[in-house]
């Protein structure tokens, strides 16, 4: 979402001094041929976007949906607390960024039972699971995720 990323858009009869745009975003640093243009994209909304050529002659091309936004990645700061019974139950608060509606939390692959939720913060009760010392893992509906390694232990 924050931008940067570099691009190729291969074609043909693009002009010199054509520009770019991600969802009606101008990109920057665009270099021109006949048959391929570099550009890096603009921060932009998560979601999908069209993206439109301009050339100077204001002839334009657009590959509609083309290219996609993703959201941050989330992240775990902390598990607190860090362990609990092997028969599972302990509620458990996970802190860090970017957790979305509709997150999955495993612990050691065993899912968690969310109870509460926001962008920073995660509350769920622990699965069972057998002793041992595991991963906590969050997976947001978009596929992201973020590991805790060796975040819990099962006594």
């Amino acid at each position: 979402m924050a931008g940067g990323t570099a691009v190729t858009i291969v074609g043909a009869n693009f002009g010199a001094g054509a520009t770019v745009t991600f969802g009606g975003v101008a990109a920057t640093g665009v270099t021109v041929t006949a048959s391929s243009i570099t550009a890096a994209t603009p921060a932009h909304a998560a979601g999908v976007v069209s993206v439109v050529v301009t050339n100077p002659d204001s002839q334009s091309a657009t590959l509609t949906s083309s290219f996609t936004y993703n959201a941050p990645a989330p992240t775990i700061k902390s598990v607190s607390p860090t362990s609990g019974p092997h028969s599972g139950g302990t509620t458990v608060t996970i802190s860090g960024t970017n957790f979305v509606s509709g997150a999955v939390v495993t612990f050691g692959g065993a899912k968690a039972t969310v109870e509460s939720l926001s962008s920073t913060s995660i509350r769920v009760r622990t699965p069972a699971h057998a002793r041992g010392t595991v991963n906590v893992v969050i997976t947001n509906p978009n596929g992201q995720s973020a590991t805790l390694t060796n975040g819990y232990t099962y006594r």
